[in-house]
Protein backbone atom coordinates (compact mmCIF):
# COMPACT_ATOMS: atom_id res chain seq x y z
CA UNK A 1 0.00 0.00 0.00
CA UNK A 2 3.04 2.32 0.27
CA UNK A 3 4.05 1.85 -3.37
CA UNK A 4 3.63 4.86 -5.65
CA UNK A 5 4.14 4.14 -9.31
CA UNK A 6 4.63 7.84 -9.98
CA UNK A 7 8.29 7.46 -8.96
CA UNK A 8 8.77 4.87 -11.71
CA UNK A 9 6.38 6.06 -14.43
CA UNK A 10 7.94 6.09 -17.87
CA UNK A 11 10.99 4.04 -16.91
CA UNK A 12 12.40 1.24 -19.05
CA UNK A 13 10.11 -1.34 -17.43
CA UNK A 14 7.01 0.73 -18.22
CA UNK A 15 8.16 1.02 -21.82
CA UNK A 16 8.67 -2.73 -22.15
CA UNK A 17 5.32 -3.49 -20.54
CA UNK A 18 3.32 -0.92 -22.47
CA UNK A 19 4.91 -1.75 -25.82
CA UNK A 20 3.91 -5.37 -25.16
CA UNK A 21 0.37 -4.33 -24.13
CA UNK A 22 -0.08 -2.42 -27.38
CA UNK A 23 1.02 -5.45 -29.39
CA UNK A 24 -1.18 -7.83 -27.37
CA UNK A 25 -4.22 -5.63 -27.88
CA UNK A 26 -3.48 -5.22 -31.59
CA UNK A 27 -3.56 -8.98 -32.10
CA UNK A 28 -6.55 -9.56 -29.79
CA UNK A 29 -8.58 -7.03 -31.77
CA UNK A 30 -8.44 -9.44 -34.71
CA UNK A 31 -11.17 -11.47 -33.01
CA UNK A 32 -14.78 -10.61 -33.77
CA UNK A 33 -15.77 -11.14 -30.13
CA UNK A 34 -15.86 -8.14 -27.79
CA UNK A 35 -12.93 -7.88 -25.38
CA UNK A 36 -12.96 -7.26 -21.63
CA UNK A 37 -9.67 -6.09 -20.11
CA UNK A 38 -9.12 -6.39 -16.36
CA UNK A 39 -6.16 -4.48 -14.96
CA UNK A 40 -5.48 -5.94 -11.50
CA UNK A 41 -3.18 -3.13 -10.29
CA UNK A 42 -4.19 -0.15 -12.39
CA UNK A 43 -2.51 2.74 -10.60
CA UNK A 44 -3.45 6.35 -11.22
CA UNK A 45 -4.09 6.35 -14.96
CA UNK A 46 -1.90 9.36 -15.76
CA UNK A 47 1.43 10.44 -14.24
CA UNK A 48 2.70 14.02 -14.04
CA UNK A 49 6.38 13.80 -14.93
CA UNK A 50 6.90 17.43 -13.92
CA UNK A 51 5.84 16.75 -10.32
CA UNK A 52 9.05 17.41 -8.33
CA UNK A 53 8.04 14.77 -5.78
CA UNK A 54 8.17 12.07 -8.45
CA UNK A 55 10.73 13.65 -10.79
CA UNK A 56 13.52 13.27 -8.24
CA UNK A 57 13.76 9.56 -9.09
CA UNK A 58 14.86 10.57 -12.65
CA UNK A 59 13.53 7.26 -13.95
CA UNK A 60 11.50 8.95 -16.68
CA UNK A 61 14.61 10.91 -17.68
CA UNK A 62 16.42 7.62 -18.25
CA UNK A 63 13.32 6.02 -19.79
CA UNK A 64 10.71 7.69 -22.02
CA UNK A 65 12.54 11.03 -22.26
CA UNK A 66 15.79 9.33 -23.24
CA UNK A 67 13.98 7.15 -25.78
CA UNK A 68 12.33 10.11 -27.49
CA UNK A 69 15.59 12.05 -27.64
CA UNK A 70 17.16 9.59 -30.08
CA UNK A 71 16.25 7.24 -32.93
CA UNK A 72 13.41 5.03 -31.74
CA UNK A 73 13.63 1.31 -32.68
CA UNK A 74 10.77 0.01 -34.80
CA UNK A 75 9.27 -2.14 -32.05
CA UNK A 76 8.94 0.85 -29.72
CA UNK A 77 7.65 3.33 -32.32
CA UNK A 78 3.92 2.65 -31.68
CA UNK A 79 4.36 3.44 -27.98
CA UNK A 80 6.69 6.39 -28.55
CA UNK A 81 4.34 7.94 -31.10
CA UNK A 82 1.36 7.46 -28.81
CA UNK A 83 3.08 9.07 -25.80
CA UNK A 84 4.29 12.00 -27.89
CA UNK A 85 0.80 12.56 -29.33
CA UNK A 86 -0.80 12.46 -25.85
CA UNK A 87 1.66 15.09 -24.66
CA UNK A 88 1.06 17.33 -27.66
CA UNK A 89 -2.68 17.19 -27.10
CA UNK A 90 -2.08 18.09 -23.45
CA UNK A 91 -0.11 21.18 -24.47
CA UNK A 92 3.45 19.84 -24.07
CA UNK A 93 4.88 20.75 -27.45
CA UNK A 94 8.62 20.50 -26.79
CA UNK A 95 8.76 18.25 -23.75
CA UNK A 96 7.27 15.16 -22.17
CA UNK A 97 5.26 16.31 -19.17
CA UNK A 98 2.96 13.34 -18.63
CA UNK A 99 3.01 9.61 -19.03
CA UNK A 100 -0.18 7.61 -19.68
CA UNK A 101 -0.41 4.50 -17.54
CA UNK A 102 -1.95 1.21 -18.62
CA UNK A 103 -5.59 2.29 -17.95
CA UNK A 104 -5.50 5.23 -20.34
CA UNK A 105 -3.27 3.47 -22.86
CA UNK A 106 -5.58 0.46 -22.94
CA UNK A 107 -8.77 2.48 -23.26
CA UNK A 108 -7.29 4.47 -26.12
CA UNK A 109 -6.70 1.24 -28.04
CA UNK A 110 -9.98 -0.61 -27.47
CA UNK A 111 -12.84 -0.84 -29.94
CA UNK A 112 -16.41 0.30 -29.47
CA UNK A 113 -18.06 -2.51 -27.54
CA UNK A 114 -14.91 -3.52 -25.66
CA UNK A 115 -14.66 -2.92 -21.91
CA UNK A 116 -11.96 -2.00 -19.38
CA UNK A 117 -11.97 -2.40 -15.59
CA UNK A 118 -9.10 -1.06 -13.51
CA UNK A 119 -8.64 -2.22 -9.92
CA UNK A 120 -6.70 -0.08 -7.46
CA UNK A 121 -6.58 -0.39 -3.65
CA UNK A 122 -4.60 2.74 -2.81
CA UNK A 123 -7.26 5.44 -2.05
CA UNK A 124 -5.46 8.44 -3.56
CA UNK A 125 -4.46 6.65 -6.76
CA UNK A 126 -7.98 5.24 -7.01
CA UNK A 127 -9.39 8.79 -7.05
CA UNK A 128 -6.95 9.75 -9.80
CA UNK A 129 -7.90 6.59 -11.68
CA UNK A 130 -11.58 7.51 -11.56
CA UNK A 131 -10.84 10.98 -12.89
CA UNK A 132 -8.72 9.56 -15.71
CA UNK A 133 -10.98 6.82 -17.06
CA UNK A 134 -14.62 7.22 -15.98
CA UNK A 135 -17.01 7.02 -17.86
CA UNK A 136 -15.01 5.34 -20.66
CA UNK A 137 -13.85 2.61 -18.29
CA UNK A 138 -14.73 1.35 -14.84
CA UNK A 139 -12.61 1.84 -11.72
CA UNK A 140 -12.89 -0.52 -8.77
CA UNK A 141 -11.42 0.04 -5.29
CA UNK A 142 -11.03 -3.71 -4.73
CA UNK A 143 -8.47 -6.52 -4.61
CA UNK A 144 -7.61 -7.02 -8.27
CA UNK A 145 -6.83 -10.72 -8.02
CA UNK A 146 -10.21 -11.53 -6.44
CA UNK A 147 -12.09 -9.28 -8.86
CA UNK A 148 -10.42 -10.86 -11.90
CA UNK A 149 -11.20 -14.40 -10.75
CA UNK A 150 -14.81 -13.47 -10.03
CA UNK A 151 -15.19 -11.88 -13.45
CA UNK A 152 -13.76 -14.97 -15.16
CA UNK A 153 -16.43 -17.11 -13.49
CA UNK A 154 -19.29 -15.09 -15.02
CA UNK A 155 -20.77 -16.58 -18.18
CA UNK A 156 -19.95 -13.92 -20.77
CA UNK A 157 -19.26 -14.33 -24.52
CA UNK A 158 -16.58 -11.63 -24.48
CA UNK A 159 -12.91 -12.56 -24.70
CA UNK A 160 -11.04 -11.71 -21.49
CA UNK A 161 -7.52 -10.30 -21.07
CA UNK A 162 -5.87 -9.80 -17.68
CA UNK A 163 -3.06 -7.30 -17.19
CA UNK A 164 -1.22 -8.17 -13.96
CA UNK A 165 1.41 -5.72 -12.73
CA UNK A 166 1.58 -5.70 -8.92
CA UNK A 167 4.12 -3.62 -6.97
CA UNK A 168 5.67 -6.77 -5.45
CA UNK A 169 5.87 -5.14 -2.03
CA UNK A 170 3.90 -8.04 -0.59
CA UNK A 171 5.70 -11.34 -0.15
CA UNK A 172 2.74 -13.29 -1.51
CA UNK A 173 2.30 -11.45 -4.83
CA UNK A 174 4.03 -14.23 -6.77
CA UNK A 175 1.79 -16.84 -5.16
CA UNK A 176 -1.35 -14.76 -5.70
CA UNK A 177 -0.59 -14.43 -9.41
CA UNK A 178 -0.28 -18.20 -9.80
CA UNK A 179 -3.39 -18.90 -7.72
CA UNK A 180 -5.47 -16.33 -9.63
CA UNK A 181 -4.37 -17.69 -13.01
CA UNK A 182 -5.16 -21.26 -11.96
CA UNK A 183 -8.66 -20.25 -10.87
CA UNK A 184 -9.18 -18.06 -13.93
CA UNK A 185 -8.12 -20.73 -16.41
CA UNK A 186 -10.28 -23.31 -14.66
CA UNK A 187 -13.33 -21.09 -15.14
CA UNK A 188 -12.38 -19.72 -18.57
CA UNK A 189 -9.88 -21.83 -20.55
CA UNK A 190 -9.51 -19.19 -23.30
CA UNK A 191 -8.39 -16.54 -20.80
CA UNK A 192 -5.37 -14.52 -21.91
CA UNK A 193 -3.03 -12.57 -19.64
CA UNK A 194 0.16 -10.54 -19.57
CA UNK A 195 2.15 -10.47 -16.34
CA UNK A 196 4.97 -8.06 -15.55
CA UNK A 197 7.64 -9.00 -13.00
CA UNK A 198 10.84 -7.37 -11.76
CA UNK A 199 14.14 -9.16 -12.39
CA UNK A 200 16.45 -8.80 -9.43
CA UNK A 201 17.85 -12.29 -8.97
CA UNK A 202 17.41 -15.45 -10.99
CA UNK A 203 16.42 -17.61 -8.00
CA UNK A 204 13.20 -15.67 -7.31
CA UNK A 205 12.20 -15.67 -10.96
CA UNK A 206 12.98 -19.38 -11.41
CA UNK A 207 10.95 -20.25 -8.31
CA UNK A 208 7.98 -18.32 -9.71
CA UNK A 209 8.20 -20.18 -13.03
CA UNK A 210 8.45 -23.53 -11.25
CA UNK A 211 5.30 -22.65 -9.30
CA UNK A 212 3.53 -21.70 -12.53
CA UNK A 213 4.56 -24.97 -14.14
CA UNK A 214 3.51 -27.03 -11.12
CA UNK A 215 0.09 -25.39 -10.72
CA UNK A 216 -0.91 -24.85 -14.35
CA UNK A 217 0.53 -27.98 -15.97
CA UNK A 218 -1.03 -30.54 -13.67
CA UNK A 219 -3.81 -32.03 -15.78
CA UNK A 220 -6.48 -30.37 -13.63
CA UNK A 221 -6.82 -27.08 -15.53
CA UNK A 222 -6.49 -25.92 -19.11
CA UNK A 223 -2.76 -26.00 -19.85
CA UNK A 224 -1.83 -22.88 -21.82
CA UNK A 225 1.39 -22.03 -23.57
CA UNK A 226 3.41 -19.56 -21.54
CA UNK A 227 5.56 -17.14 -23.52
CA UNK A 228 8.32 -15.73 -21.34
CA UNK A 229 10.57 -12.75 -22.01
CA UNK A 230 13.55 -11.92 -19.83
CA UNK A 231 14.92 -8.42 -20.32
CA UNK A 232 18.18 -8.31 -18.38
CA UNK A 233 19.78 -4.88 -18.49
CA UNK A 234 22.82 -6.27 -16.71
CA UNK A 235 23.95 -9.58 -15.21
CA UNK A 236 21.85 -10.59 -12.21
CA UNK A 237 24.62 -10.19 -9.66
CA UNK A 238 23.11 -7.65 -7.28
CA UNK A 239 19.68 -8.70 -5.96
CA UNK A 240 19.21 -5.28 -4.33
CA UNK A 241 18.87 -3.65 -7.76
CA UNK A 242 16.19 -4.05 -10.39
CA UNK A 243 18.44 -5.55 -13.04
CA UNK A 244 15.69 -5.87 -15.60
CA UNK A 245 12.15 -7.12 -15.93
CA UNK A 246 10.24 -10.08 -17.26
CA UNK A 247 6.98 -10.49 -19.12
CA UNK A 248 4.93 -13.68 -19.08
CA UNK A 249 2.16 -14.02 -21.66
CA UNK A 250 -0.60 -16.58 -21.11
CA UNK A 251 -2.40 -17.74 -24.25
CA UNK A 252 -0.70 -15.10 -26.39
CA UNK A 253 -2.45 -14.39 -29.71
CA UNK A 254 -0.82 -15.31 -32.99
CA UNK A 255 1.73 -12.74 -34.06
CA UNK A 256 2.53 -11.53 -30.55
CA UNK A 257 5.67 -13.63 -30.11
CA UNK A 258 7.52 -11.94 -32.96
CA UNK A 259 6.63 -8.52 -31.57
CA UNK A 260 7.74 -9.52 -28.06
CA UNK A 261 11.10 -10.75 -29.32
CA UNK A 262 11.72 -7.42 -31.03
CA UNK A 263 10.57 -5.41 -27.99
CA UNK A 264 12.79 -7.36 -25.61
CA UNK A 265 15.84 -7.02 -27.85
CA UNK A 266 15.30 -3.30 -28.44
CA UNK A 267 14.69 -2.42 -24.78
CA UNK A 268 17.90 -4.20 -23.74
CA UNK A 269 19.86 -2.57 -26.58
CA UNK A 270 18.62 0.95 -25.77
CA UNK A 271 18.67 0.80 -21.97
CA UNK A 272 20.98 -2.08 -21.07
CA UNK A 273 24.56 -2.12 -19.87
CA UNK A 274 27.37 -4.33 -21.08
CA UNK A 275 26.35 -7.90 -20.38
CA UNK A 276 22.66 -7.25 -20.98
CA UNK A 277 20.57 -10.07 -22.38
CA UNK A 278 17.18 -10.44 -24.08
CA UNK A 279 15.74 -13.93 -23.94
CA UNK A 280 12.30 -15.09 -25.14
CA UNK A 281 11.15 -18.68 -24.79
CA UNK A 282 8.05 -20.85 -24.43
CA UNK A 283 7.09 -22.99 -21.47
CA UNK A 284 4.44 -25.55 -22.34
CA UNK A 285 3.33 -28.96 -21.10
Amino acid sequence: MNYRHGFHAGNFADLAKHAAVLSFLKHLRGSAAPLTVIDTHAGAGYYDLSDPHFARSKEAEAGIKYLLSSDVPDSLKPLAGYVRAKNERAGFRDSIGLYPGSPVLTLDHLRVGDAYVGCELRPDDFRYLQEAIVPRGKAQNVDGYKFAVGAAQIDDPADMFWLIDPPFERSDDYTQIVDALKAGLTARPNLTALIWLPLKDLETFDRYLRDMEHELFNGETHEPDLLIAELRLRPLWNPMKMNGCALVAVGAPQGFEADLRAIAADVVTVFGDEGGLAKVWTLNP
